[in-house]
């Protein structure tokens, strides 16, 4: 009785030992097929990914830029033309009267 219990011990473990060496050998094997086809879809994921992280990186700097303003130089500029503007508009109303 004893002796039955080792045997079916024995066996139920070589079982589950074929399996897993069944099962590495079928992952190595199809690893080797299909390991170009992996690594074709996983460059075309990361050149996704890096145009999406690109796509967003622009669509943050205009917003970046549009919330920054004018920088001093320009606005140096915005005002002489709008003084300019703004005198020559006095000038042809003076004439103009």
């Amino acid at each position: 009785m004893v002796f039955d219990g080792l045997i079916l011990m024995i066996v139920g473990m070589l079982t589950v030992y074929l399996f897993l060496v069944l099962m590495n050998v079928m992952i190595k094997l199809l690893s080797s097929v299909f390991g170009e086809h992996a690594l074709k879809e996983e460059k075309m994921l990361l050149d996704e990914a890096d145009a999406k992280r690109k796509k967003k990186r622009e669509k943050d700097m205009k917003k970046t830029l549009a919330v920054a303003g004018p920088s001093a130089d320009e606005v140096s500029r915005l005002t002489a033309v709008i003084a300019a503007a703004v005198h020559a508009h006095r000038d042809n109303q003076i004439i103009r009267q």
